[in-house]
This record gives C-alpha cells, structure tokens and sequence, in this order.
C-alpha cells in the first residue's frame, strides 16, 4: 500500500514525458533544423516503462492495460498542441498596410506639374502614377487637357491659347474646375494619397492661386493638404523634335494633315512660350526642376516624407535605351520533391541547369542584338540576383564565357531578391500546412497580398514591395541593360511595377518558369515580351537519356560532341 502514492506519481509523470515528446515532435515541424530528428513517442514510451519497472515496480503488464488509454491521450496531447500552436501562428500573424507606418501616412499631397508643352510632363506623370501606386499610396491624375476634351473642346487651335482676355477666361475656369473636382477626390480619401494636377501652370500667378487654394483646403477641411511643383525643363534638340512628333499623335490634331497639325501645335507652343516664367525660390514654395529628364535635378523645401521620396526618385529616372529582363532560377530539387515555403537551398535539377545555359545563350544573342539597334549605349549587362545557392547556380554558365560579351557582366547579389520569408512556416511544404494548420493556410489565402507570416522575419508581399524600393531605383537609375534572377514573389512585384498592375492582382500573376520576361521602358510605358527558353512539356537532355536507359535497360551514351552541344 505504500507504494501506491509512487506508482500514482509515476503515471502522471509518464503522461507528462508523453506529452513532452508531442511537442518536440510537432514543434518540429516549425523548426527549419533538419538535422535535429525526434525520438519517436513508441522508443520514448519503452525508455519510460523501463524505468517505471525498475525504481518503481510498475511491470509492463501493468502498463499495457493503460497503453490504449495512453496513446488516445498523445493524439489528445498532439491534436491540442498543434491547435494551440496555430492558435498562437494566428495570434502573431498580421496584416500589412499598404503605405502605412510612415511618418507621412497621413499627409495628402498634391503635385502641380509645370513646364511648356511636349517637355515630358505626362512622361513624368506616368512615372510617378506608377511609383507612387506601386508603394501604396492612392494616386489621381486631373488633366485640364482632358477635361477640355471631354466638354466637347477637341481639336482646339492656337487661337485657345492666345494671350487674350476671353482664351484666359475659359481657360481660368477649366483649371478652377479641374482642381475642384481634385479636392473632391482628395477629401474621399481616408489616409495618405497625392492627386496630380497635370496642367502647364507656367506662370507665377497661377501657381500662387494653386498654393492659396491649396492653403484654404488645410484649414477648411482639417486634412495637412501641402501642395509641390514638379517642373520639367527640355532644350535637347533631339528630345524636342521626338516629343513634338508624339504630340502629333493625340486626340487635338486626331484626323488633321501632319504639317498642318505641326505648324498649328508650334504656334501653340509659342503662345505659352511668350509668358512662360520659370519657377524660382522668390516664389517662396516648395519645387522640384528637372532638366532634360535626368541630366539636373534641383530640390527645394523637398523635406516631408513624400516629397523628398519624389525627389529622390525623379532624380534618379531617365529616357534612355536599355532592356531588363527578369528570369526565375532554374528548377530546384526542392521544386521537384514538394513546394516549399521560402524554398531557397539545394542544387539546380538537370532542368534547371538546362535552363541556366539557355538562358546564357539567350542574354548573349539578345544583348548583342540590342547593341547594334543602339549603338551608343552602354555595352556592359549588370546581373541582379539573390544570395541564394540557386541562384548562382542559374547564372553560372552565363558568367562561364566572359569573352563572349563586348564587357564582362557585372554581378551583384542581395538579400534583398531572395524569396519571401515564412517566418516560422519557412521550410514547411504547402502541403503540411494546409494539413497541421487550415487556419492559418485559410487565413493567407483570404489575402495573400497584406497576410504576414508568422515569426521572425516573416513577409506578406507588401513587405516585399517595400524591400525591394532599393533594387527599383536601381533598375530606374541604371543606364545599363539588365538582368535580375529572382524567385517567384520578387518576380510578381517588380513585374507589377513596370505594367501598372493592380495591387491586389500581384500575389497572383501567372508568370512562366523556364522563360524571360524582356522589358523595354518607353515613353509611353512599358512594352513586354515573353521568351519561352524550356517549355513545361519539354524534358531536359539527360532526362530524356536517363528516360532512354530505362526504357530500354541500356546505359546511355554520350559522345564527346554530344555532350559539349548546347541544348
């Protein structure tokens, strides 16, 4: 009898070993340490019953008549554990914001374009809309051109933009039209946005009537409304007679005989240039001047967060020629074997590598080809990859043969491509979330575009997008061509920045693997093209020998020739 209080202890303790070992086991399944191996619960209950045997002479006969009992409470002890890990996964889980966390978060600005016609304005408005959309803030344009033409006033000459009191009468009330219908918008809006007012606004005194307006806003509706002017300089002669014959192309001179509508656009362009006056610092405002999109950059009272961002980037954008090409690493072992979260480790498949020369052979052609189209462009390639091990396994055989290039290609490798991080779910295949954790798995597919992981240095896209500012400005500021391999989610949101793509649309897009994405940025956006390199149907060279051996129980062989031909 005195032993019984013992035996009632050692119980308790066994199902607190039981449950021990529950938690090593599932808890490994959010460790990325593949080298530490739980023992199993049925080696962790011999060890136990064994002991229980002899300190406290419990016999195993004993014990197997509560073994059932026993293993219902691991799967209890198991099947809560795991619910409670989610339920914490959950709990740590969040939502990003798009635009938010910013000291500027909540500042509504607004950006008066200046600058006479055909001088790059609506360039730089693209650019902006893009940027400024693409890093979340809510971005408008209000175009007094095009509000002019909805109201029926296509097609108007020279003589609208005489220096004539009834011109500048008409012309006065589109603009307080236009900026009305601007701050309409802006008071809709509930946290940070800029609303362009794309207009040429060359004169000093209407640009003091946009800052007053704007100044009267603030103090009516409560909102920290500040307004910045972006003006756009351009005395190349090239430049100009480019951006005349584009101005050609829109819906005033729609239908109108080419010379005609060029004598009738430089009369117009005259007429502004007549009373045209340069923004300058006694005008007391804060500006950005550009001249020749990207030759000077000149700031003033650019202090707050968006506008000094403007700055920065506007002075790091340019019109010249070059291409950018975005490629996925080739295919990993880990691809093949079972997709997982954050997947950046491993060696290339004999696909991948198939790929990677390929994709060497590709660069090499199309680079060369690009070169004798511009010649005055720069003849060295920079390549952006990751860190990742795949990554320059991908690009191995392109730096293979340097000589094959007019310069050598520059390299550089950054954390800031490599995949996005799962945070504690890194490592873990889709699969066994989906199993040991649906509400999480649930929870990400409901928003997979602001849904964090859960964890250290666990991402959402919206946290990929904002890592990847850096890497943006780089691709705007270079002047050489360029080639970035990255995985998937970088993929998806530095391709969305060039197309304009819809936010909630990036965690989405369909992009190929085995294939190039070649971007070409114009002036009028960007155009892309698609090089498939290794279709999905197509087997690489030594699948199909190794495939061949199978079949017929022969070892394959290679001759020499065969085995140096490129695929």
């Amino acid at each position: 009898m005195a032993a019984q209080p013992a035996k009632t202890v050692t119980v308790a303790a066994l199902a607190g070993a039981a449950f021990a070992v529950a938690y090593k086991t599932t808890s490994k399944y959010l460790s990325n340490d593949e080298d530490e191996t739980p023992k199993s619960l049925d080696d962790s209950t011999k060890l136990d019953e064994s002991t229980a045997s002899s300190f406290y002479g419990i016999t195993p006969s004993s014990l197997a008549t509560r073994h059932e009992a026993r293993s219902m409470d691991r799967e209890k002890s198991e099947r809560s554990l795991r619910l409670m890990v989610e339920s914490k996964a959950l709990a740590q889980a969040s939502t990003t914001d798009y635009a938010g966390g910013t000291l500027g978060s909540r500042v509504k600005l607004v950006v008066a374009m200046v600058g006479l016609p055909a001088r790059g304005k609506s360039y730089l408005v693209k650019m902006l809309v893009r940027y400024l959309s693409w890093v979340g803030f809510p971005t408008k344009i209000f175009n007094v051109g095009e509000l002019r033409r909805k109201q029926g006033q296509a097609g108007a000459k020279a003589e609208y933009f005489a220096d004539t009191p009834e011109a500048m009468a008409v012309r006065e009330g589109l603009a307080l039209q236009c900026q009305e219908e601007m701050y309409d918008w802006l008071r809709a809006q509930k946290g940070a946005c800029v609303a362009i007012f794309d207009a040429t606004n060359t004169t000093r005194h209407r640009r003091h009537l946009l800052t007053e307006r704007c100044k009267a806003e603030s103090d009516e509706s409560g909102n920290d409304v500040s307004i910045v002017f972006v003006e756009s300089i351009c005395d190349d002669p090239k430049v100009l007679s480019r951006n005349y014959e584009m101005k050609l192309q829109n819906a005033d001179y729609r239908g109108t005989d080419p010379k005609k509508a060029m004598a009738d656009f430089m009369e117009r362009v005259k007429q502004y240039e007549a009373r045209y006056e340069p923004v300058d610092d006694a005008e007391e405002c804060a500006y950005i001047k550009l001249v020749n999109v990207g030759d000077k950059v000149i700031t003033r009272r650019c202090g707050g967060y968006l506008t000094s961002q403007l700055g920065f980037y506007l002075g790091n954008v340019h019109i010249q020629p070059r291409r950018i090409w975005l490629a996925l690493h080739g295919e990993s072992q880990l691809q093949v074997e079972s997709r997982r979260v954050g997947a950046a480790t491993g060696h290339l498949t004999p696909r991948g590598r198939c790929f990677a020369r390929r994709l060497a052979s590709f660069v090499k052609d199309a680079h060369a080809s690009f070169r004798e189209e511009h010649v005055d462009t720069d003849p060295e390639i920079v390549v952006l990859t990751g860190n990742a091990p795949i990554h320059s396994q991908t690009i191995k055989p392109l730096l293979a043969d340097p000589l094959a290039f007019e310069a050598a290609p520059r390299v550089s490798t950054s954390s800031l491509l490599n995949e996005l991080c799962g945070g504690d779910f890194d490592g873990l295949s889709v699969k066994e979330i989906q199993d040991r954790y649906p509400a999480v798995w649930h929870r990400r597919m409901a928003d997979k575009l602001r849904f964090r992981y859960p964890g250290a240095g666990g991402e959402s896209y919206l946290d990929v997008i904002n890592r990847l500012r850096p890497i943006l400005i780089e691709l705007e500021r270079q002047r050489k061509s360029v080639l970035l391999v990255t995985h998937l989610a970088v993929q998806r949101c530095l391709y969305s920045y060039f197309t304009g793509t819809d936010a909630e649309a990036i965690p989405y897009l369909p992009l190929p693997a085995g294939a190039v994405l070649e971007l070409t940025p114009t002036p009028h956006g960007t155009q892309v093209r698609t090089h498939i390199l290794l279709p999905d149907d197509e087997e690489a060279p030594t699948r199909r020998l190794r495939r061949s051996a199978r079949l017929t129980g022969r070892r394959p062989h290679r001759s020499p020739s065969t085995a140096s031909r490129r695929p």
